[in-house]
């Protein structure tokens, strides 16, 4: 994948603004403050919309919008294995997907062929890279994908716990007191997307085996290929994260990867409500697990 990711992301989703065929979701953002952490909390406008374009194809069996991939939303290939298509649903205007060519289940081990496309993606520019493994982790799809949002130039403005995560600083797996959910993170070696030495296949490789040392850490292990425990990974030029998963939502509300970044998406200005009431730490801990 070469540096022009973006560019081509970008002409792709005005072509398919063009043609109508992309859903782009409006949100209000909120900055919400709890102890010493920052959230964004992002409330839809229009939800129904989004809603009303799903009910037409999810009501088939088996939908798998990926397999095949709508044409419109089809950014690269990226590798021998995976495809780069748009967020149709996208909150966020450079929000893509790393999806697999051939159909593997959600919740499969993230593998070498993985970490290579993923790799290959992130090099060019700073980007945050997330993985929902399975529907408690908040996927919304079975087909295996990888989601990648472009970094804005002051991280801050997506990753509102940017303060807390840039306190790692080596490759030993800990659990940050900053941060209220059960988690293990470790800092990034810088030579991985800084160095034009290192190759992309080696910079994978070294992912991978940093992915499994946090896996170890939390005692998610796989079986023939599959993990059953549900977990959220993200992941930036500087740091990676694992959260293992208890539930899917708390009260109704959804969440995935990125509310462990501080950023919440909610339907309406009740959910905001009733998420400030019960404590937007203390949902993240509620759906986190609590024993490693």
């Amino acid at each position: 994948m070469d540096s022009t990711i973006w560019d081509k992301a970008a002409a792709t989703r005005q072509t398919a603004e063009a043609d109508g065929v992309l859903e782009s979701l409006a949100t209000e953002l909120t900055i919400c403050h709890e102890g010493d952490l920052t959230f964004h909390l992002r409330q839809l406008s229009n939800l129904k919309r989004k809603h009303t374009q799903q009910a037409s194809v999810e009501g088939k069996d088996h939908f798998n919008p990926f397999l095949p991939h709508e044409e419109a939303m089809y950014v690269n290939c990226v590798g021998p294995k995976h495809k780069l298509l748009l967020n149709k649903f996208n909150v966020l205007d450079d929000h893509l997907l790393l999806v697999t060519n051939q159909f593997e289940p959600q919740q499969s081990i993230l593998n070498s062929d993985d970490f290579s496309a993923l790799t290959r993606c992130m090099f060019p520019e700073p980007c945050l890279a997330f993985y929902n493994s399975g529907k408690r982790a908040g996927a919304s799809q079975s087909h295996k994908h990888l989601q990648l949002i472009k970094l804005p130039a002051e991280s801050h403005r997506l990753i509102a716990f940017q303060k807390e995560l840039s306190t790692l600083h080596d490759e030993v797996p800990r659990e940050l007191t900053s941060l209220p959910f059960k988690h293990a993170a470790l800092a990034l070696p810088r030579e991985i997307f800084h160095s034009r030495t290192l190759a992309i296949e080696e910079g994978a490789r070294l992912l991978q085996h940093l992915y499994n040392r946090l896996r170890m850490t939390l005692g998610i292990e796989a079986s023939s290929g599959i993990i059953e425990s549900p977990y959220n990974l993200l992941l930036t030029w500087e740091w990676m994260m694992m959260v293992p998963r208890t539930d899917e939502s708390s009260a109704g509300i959804s969440l995935n990867s990125l509310a462990f970044i501080g950023s919440i998406l909610v339907k309406n200005s009740e959910q905001a409500r009733q998420l400030e009431a019960a404590g937007l730490t203390q949902t993240l801990r509620q759906v986190s697990s609590q024993s490693a």
